[in-house]
Parts: C-alpha cells; sequence; structure tokens
C-alpha cells in the first residue's frame, strides 16, 4: 500500500490480489515439481511451500528492483495514483463527462502522435516536454495543460478519437463494460453455468486460449462448473485408490472425509 494509492493517502487494491496471485504461482511451482518426479530416477515427491506475503514480495516487479538497488539515501518508491514514477505523461485524465480516459506515452513517437491527436501540437516541440525527463521533470505543468485539454470531450469520445494512432490508451470502464466490450466478447471472457446450489451464473472464463486443448471457454468440450466441497471425494478414492464404496461410507461416517452427491450440471460459454 506504500506505492497504491494517492499521494495523500494509501489504498488496497480492488480484489484480493495477494490471494491469486499465491494460487497462480502454485499451480506453476506444483506443475513443476511433477515434472521433476518424472524426470527424476527414483521418483521421489518433494513439498511445495509458499506463503501469501512471498508472493505479495515476488511480484513487486520494478519496484522492489528499484528499492532493493538503491543508491543510500534514495528515497523509497510512493505512491502516484494512476501515474507512473518515470514516465509522463502515462496516466489517468478526467473527461466532460466526468468519466477517466488513460493513456500511456513511453517513448518521445508516442507523446507526439498523443499530442497531434488532442489537437495540441505545439506540445510537443515545447522545450519542457521535448524528451520523457524532460515531461517527469515538468510533470505537474504538462499534467495541468493535459487536464484542461481532456476536458473538452466525453471518455468514449476520445476513445473514438484516439484508437488506432500509435499510443497506448483506453477508457476507464466499471466491471460491467469490461466485460460487456468487443475484446471480451470475441475472447469469450465469461461462462455461463448452471450450478448446483447458485443457479445459473455468469464467471469469467480462463484468459488461456489453447489450439486444440480442450479449455474452459465451452466451445471444445462439454465441462462442469467448479465442484461442491467433496464433490469427487468418492470417485477420486474409489477410481484411483481402490477403496469400496462402503470403506468410503465407513470414513465419511467417522468424520473423515466428506462427500457431496449432487448431481452434475453443465457450463456453456457466454455469447
Amino acid at each position: 500500500m506504500s506505492i497504491t494509492g494517492s499521494p495523500d493517502a494509501p489504498a488496497k487494491v480492488g480484489v484480493a490480489l495477494t490471494d491469486i496471485l499465491t494460487g497462480t504461482l502454485a499451480q506453476g511451482a506444483i506443475l513443476a515439481a511433477l515434472y521433476d518426479r518424472q524426470a527424476h530416477p527414483e521418483g521421489v515427491g518433494q513439498r511445495v511451500d509458499l506463503s501469501l506475503m512471498e508472493s505479495q514480495l515476488a511480484c513487486l516487479s520494478t519496484a522492489a528492483a528499484g528499492a532493493l538497488n538503491a543508491l543510500p539515501g534514495t528515497p523509497p518508491p510512493g505512491r502516484r495514483g494512476t501515474a507512473h514514477e518515470n514516465i509522463a505523461p502515462y496516466q489517468a485524465f478526467q473527461c466532460k463527462d466526468g468519466e477517466y480516459f488513460v493513456i500511456g506515452t513511453g517513448n518521445d513517437t508516442q507523446f507526439k502522435a498523443l499530442c497531434n491527436t488532442l489537437g495540441q501540437p505545439q506540445l510537443a516541440s515545447d522545450e519542457r516536454f521535448l524528451t520523457n525527463a524532460g515531461r517527469v521533470s515538468a510533470r505537474d505543468e504538462l499534467v495541468a495543460l493535459l487536464n484542461d485539454a481532456f476536458a473538452a470531450k466525453d471518455r468514449d469520445e476520445w476513445w473514438e478519437l484516439f484508437r488506432g494512432h500509435g499510443f497506448p490508451c483506453g477508457p476507464v470502464r466499471d466491471i460491467k463494460e469490461s466485460f460487456e466490450c468487443e475484446q471480451a466478447r470475441y475472447r469469450r471472457c465469461t461462462l455461463e453455468m448452471d450450478h448446483a446450489v447458485a443457479g445459473h451464473v455468469v464467471v469469467p472464463a480462463h484468459p488461456a486460449k489453447y489450439s486444440r486443448s480442450p479449455i474452459a471457454d465451452g466451445t471444445l468440450a462439454p465441462l462442469l462448473p467448479p465442484p461442491m466441497l467433496g464433490e469427487h471425494t468418492e470417485e477420486t478414492l474409489v477410481n484411483l485408490l481402490g477403496m469400496t464404496p462402503s470403506e468410503v461410507d465407513k470414513l465419511e461416517e467417522e468424520g473423515i472425509v466428506s462427500c457431496y452427491r449432487g448431481s452434475s450440471i453443465g457450463i456453456e460459454s457466454a455469447a
């Protein structure tokens, strides 16, 4: 939180990102351990251990690299809201309708394209803004000028004007707008499913798309929703460990395992 939020107040991210990242990192670690076991002559397994704290530290990326390798006396990275520490302009701007639009100009060519598209070509030739170093140094003056420029049109007007002009940009959408946008629909970013308890729901799809392997987008193979707790316990114990149904029942009676015996529900991709 020391690098997230406005300069005068910290903020948390909108979702439990560290929990999600730890699970994602655990997935890769588990697969690596399985590969190692397969390659090991004795087929010896191992314990995989990681924590939320370590995952969060590992994902600090350039912020961590900068802080860990800074010269003595260098202040630590701080909070800049939507702005970038070392690139300008690279942030969100409020538009005429009160919505926000994000632009990112990572080099001088992109900054020039931004200025021309904004109808402010003189900014690209202003001596204060000729280089990124100059733009970072004169960030406050540049941001003030861009704030005035962005206030002239609504968010979606800027989006239509900026598309295809050679610099990263995009509207700040709410969650529903994000899933309903053209690209999200094209990439099948949602799944519709009938869940045993929740009923008919729409959920985010897995982002990976494979050319031949069945994956969770509902196009290559019928899939099932996330299982209920214990839904596959009996199947696993019987089919993989060779136990009898009566032995599983005994384990369940003794509170050692839990079995859910609901009906199977299907899944499909959202339109």
